[in-house]
């Protein structure tokens, strides 16, 4: 038997049967209201009708707005490629935790090769003009003893020490060109500890530059890359973004460190704070960009997800709630079914507010304490109307 068909059997139960075999009474029952609807504990069973008192509860004013959890990207490194060159091998897959400056991959180029020529080169200059002033030196103190003994002519002494400071400043280009030589390489993400042995090694390391998750790997192997192309996306997910759209009327009660709280389809909560408000209105769709910083230590939070944002805009209020299948909608106006007997429940029309976590603000028309139906209130409506004589809506 249906839930309908079992509720109307008590109904017709509760009011003693049709009229034609109801047993004649003494005396005439008490009117009922149009507004009232009468169903015996039975039937209310039989219904799933259940009771609950309207309760109150603090609540602090916000404004809910649709999000995108997002990368927080003052945490995320994009990595390219710094010059055209080979995919040697790849050390880090999709999902793979590394520390900062871990090598993601090596690449081959020919650019590196004359790099390192060119660095080899400028340090065996710079040797060699190192060699040449040590050399001086000994030369400019020599004629100067010989000089002091008169053994040599002043010219002599003087030639020394003009050869001297030419060999100085040998050295001194040829420390800056093995320097520029050294700078070049770091460019390439190569460092002195890396300095290979013959032509072998002569690879870039592709190193992340921060310590996370990699969340894309856009090469393989064997592959060719070209300067600037993407490798690698590496990106700290200990802190997301939740990026909303708020209308623009609300611009004047949002601020920059005021405290949100984003929830995602899986019913979880987090605490964040707005860490950044749009300069512009879209013009399309009059709405500001609200970005929230959102603490994610345990890593529930995902990239692009979808999530509601609730902004603190106000203080602490009280107010009266009910389960929000307390709410229907009769005749265009929103109505509780109030208790006012174990057996008679009393269409109330009521004003509502937010509806937050499964529970109706109720802004007018029911008190603190005043028991209401709290579930089968579809059919208490269907009833209702169909003791006025209407059609009775079917559930959505």
């Amino acid at each position: 038997m249906s839930r309908f068909a079992g509720l109307a059997l008590a109904l017709l139960v509760a009011c003693g049967g049709p009229e034609e075999a109801a047993p004649p009474a003494a005396t005439s029952a008490p009117a009922v209201a149009d507004d009232t609807v009468v169903l015996t504990a039975e039937a209310q069973r039989a219904a799933g009708v259940t009771t609950a008192a309207a309760t109150e509860a603090t609540r602090t004013d916000g404004l809910e707005a649709p999000a995108v959890i997002a990368l927080d990207e003052r945490r995320t490194a994009r990595i390219g490629a710094v010059l055209d060159g080979i995919v040697v091998s790849t050390f880090a897959e999709v999902g793979a935790r590394v520390r900062a400056g871990f090598v993601l991959a090596a690449l081959d180029s020919e650019l590196v090769h004359e790099a390192w020529a060119a660095h080899r080169k400028s340090v065996a200059e710079a040797r060699r003009a190192e060699n040449e002033l040590s050399y001086a030196r000994q030369v400019e103190a020599r004629a100067q003893r010989l000089l002091r003994d008169q053994a040599v002519p002043g010219q002599d002494a003087e030639r020394a020490r003009v050869d001297r400071l030419a060999a100085e400043e040998q050295v001194g280009v040829a420390r800056a060109e093995a320097r520029r030589a050294e700078e070049i390489l770091q460019h390439f993400g190569i460092t002195s500890r890396d300095y290979p042995r013959g032509e072998r090694g002569e690879t870039i390391p592709v190193r992340s530059p921060i310590a996370g998750v990699v969340l894309e790997r856009l090469v393989s192997g064997g592959g060719a890359v070209t300067t600037g192309a993407p490798l690698f996306v590496v990106s700290d997910l200990s802190t997301l973004w939740a990026v909303a759209e708020v209308d623009e009327t609300a611009a004047t009660r949002i601020a920059v460190g005021k405290p949100v709280t984003v929830r995602v389809a899986s019913g979880d909560a987090v605490t964040g704070t707005i860490g950044f408000v749009g300069d512009r209105v879209n013009p399309k769709t009059r709405r500001i960009t609200v970005r929230c910083d959102v603490p994610n230590p345990d890593g529930a939070l995902k990239p692009d997800m979808f999530a509601r944002v609730t902004l603190d805009t106000g203080g602490a209020r009280r107010i009266v709630q009910v389960p929000d299948g307390a709410v229907q909608d009769l005749d265009g106006r929103a109505v509780v079914f109030v208790e006012v007997a174990p057996d008679r429940f009393t269409a109330r029309p009521v004003r509502t507010g937010v509806e937050v976590d499964g529970h109706t603000e109720i802004v007018e028309g029911v008190a603190p304490g005043e028991r209401i139906a709290a579930s089968g209130t579809f059919l208490l409506k269907s009833e209702l109307l169909r003791r006025r004589g209407g059609a009775a809506e079917s559930p959505e």
